[in-house]
């Protein structure tokens, strides 16, 4: 494969090597002090408590001007990346990126990626972006049931889609010709220089990046379109790399299913076979978290999956052994309880947060005998 990187690893390009004349008004869009305040002070929301941000933030003038004179005279240069890994819902390896950068890469984002390569996207491309999101996803697919109800009652099919190891096998250069259909120039080198910095091979990413966030719902743009203008599936939705199509006809999905196994290797991409096919929606299907079944009458059920309901169990066992011990305070288990209800109250759960209340209630009764 042809190495795609550049060989100045990290560091912004320099004003003579670049070409700012065909778009002169996106240098000061990303890398001027306003811009950069700007991407500072998103940056800081919810982590004033830690030490770099908090540093960076009581310093911000110093910081954004260094900054913003490093980026004009090329002599900017990201930091190393930190890598670390997390097991819930499955084991993956993310990428930190040192607080500075950012900065940075949140202004070069915000500012021209991000509304440059957005404006095709369809309205059912679902994740990371702002006014969508898991909620509103969740109240699509169960909009989109009722609406399939109305026209072919329970008589119908959903073909669900999974990409085998989206993150981890996606290709750099997929990535980068996507890019480069919508910006190009400095702010083109600049999306280069943050990918290589940040990984050192030439297929993979790590989820943890906001670049990487929109190069997941970028790059299978054009499968939308796809999906959308020449399959004329009315009915379909996409969060990341899982999306559902529903249809009348198990044979006509079928043949969806082996148009888009073609679109997918041309972005070096394969169906995960275990979580892709063809289900009859009187079957249901699972979609971000819940457990969606259209019965007989119209109504669309929603629970939640029965694994986050037995990782909650246990995780609220500990977080209970903990607070018996003086380790977690009555205030932290009854925030980390009352987040994972209203995460569960988004489908029809009164019957289980009942019992989970009184399981939790005789968790800390134990505790007081």
């Amino acid at each position: 494969m042809k190495n795609t990187r550049n060989n100045t690893k990290g560091m912004a390009a320099s004003p003579e090597g670049d070409d700012r004349s065909k778009h002169p008004g996106d240098f000061q869009k990303v890398a001027g002090y306003e811009a950069l305040h700007e991407s500072m002070m998103k940056c800081v929301k919810g982590v004033l408590w830690k030490d770099t941000p908090a540093h960076y933030f009581l310093n911000n003038i110093e910081e954004n001007l260094i900054l913003a004179r490093q980026l004009q005279n090329g002599k900017y240069k990201q930091k190393k990346t930190r890598k670390f890994k997390v097991y819930y819902p499955k084991e993956r390896d993310i990428v930190s990126v040192h607080f500075r950068d950012r900065v940075f890469q949140r202004s070069l984002n915000d500012n021209i990626l991000y509304p440059k390569i957005s404006r095709s996207f369809i309205y059912d491309n679902m994740a990371c972006q702002k006014g969508k999101g898991p909620d509103k996803a969740r109240e699509r697919l169960k909009n989109f049931l009722q609406r399939f109800y109305r026209k072919h009652g329970t008589a119908g099919y959903m073909l669900k889609c999974d990409i085998k190891g989206y993150y981890p096998n996606m290709s750099h250069k997929v990535v980068k010709d996507c890019f480069k259909k919508v910006i190009d120039g400095w702010t083109y080198q600049q999306a280069c220089c943050v990918l290589d910095n940040q990984y050192d091979r030439e297929i993979g990413y790590n989820p943890g990046s906001q670049m990487i966030q929109i190069a997941g719902i970028g790059i299978l743009n054009a499968l939308d379109h796809f999906i959308k203008e020449e399959l004329h599936i009315e009915f379909y939705i996409r969060y990341m790399d899982d999306f559902i199509l529903i249809h009348e006809d198990a044979e006509y999905l079928l043949e969806c299913k082996a148009r888009i196994a073609q679109r997918l290797r041309t972005l070096e991409c394969q169906f995960n076979t275990k979580k892709t096919g063809i289900i009859p929606i009187s079957d249901g299907i699972l979609f971000l978290g819940f457990h969606y079944r259209l019965i007989e009458t119209g109504k669309v059920v929603m629970t939640l999956n029965s694994a986050n309901i037995k990782h909650e169990r246990r995780k609220m066992a500990k977080l209970a052994a903990l607070e018996r011990k003086g380790e977690r305070s009555t205030e932290k288990v009854d925030e980390c309880y009352n987040s994972w209800k209203n995460h569960a109250s988004k489908g029809d759960s009164y019957k289980l947060l009942q019992r989970t209340d009184q399981y939790v209630k005789e968790l800390r009764k134990e505790e007081s005998e």
